[in-house]
């Protein structure tokens, strides 16, 4: 596995997802209720917004994570995806040292993909899990 301890701030990651994802790891280590919803309010595009009908379920998946995983480290772990629309990165708990190398429990994978024709948007909720779920699929 290759190791990148690219911070958030890198010139590869592209300003929309790294809006979005610097948004989310806001919402992630607040943790609260109303930190969801505002990032749901601000970042669901007006289109998935008006067809939901499962708004609370958007919010207890957001706090699940939180619940489960807790507050994560600045700093992206590893890069998988980068592009104009979609970013998928692995992130690591706070306070978990890089050496030795995290266990797949303690890396939160999140996949964030943008509505190509509104860019400030997200295309659907974010794909969020720990590596230790994505390697069993």
């Amino acid at each position: 596995m290759l190791l990148s301890l690219t911070g958030i701030n890198s010139p590869t990651v592209q300003p929309d997802t790294e809006r979005v994802l610097k948004a989310w790891m806001k919402m992630q280590n607040e943790g609260t209720d109303q930190a969801v919803k505002q990032f749901i309010d601000n970042y669901y595009s007006p289109r998935l917004l008006g067809k939901m009908t499962n708004y609370e379920s958007h919010v207890a998946f957001y706090k699940q994570i939180i619940n489960e995983f807790g507050k994560v480290q600045p700093a992206i772990y590893l890069t998988e995806t980068d592009s104009e629309h979609k970013l998928k990165v692995q992130l690591i708990k706070e306070g978990r040292a890089l050496v030795p190398e995290p266990s797949p429990e303690e890396i939160l994978v999140v996949e964030i993909d943008l509505d190509p024709d509104n860019p400030q948007f997200l295309s659907r909720g974010l794909g969020l899990g720990a590596l230790v779920c994505h390697l069993k699929r």
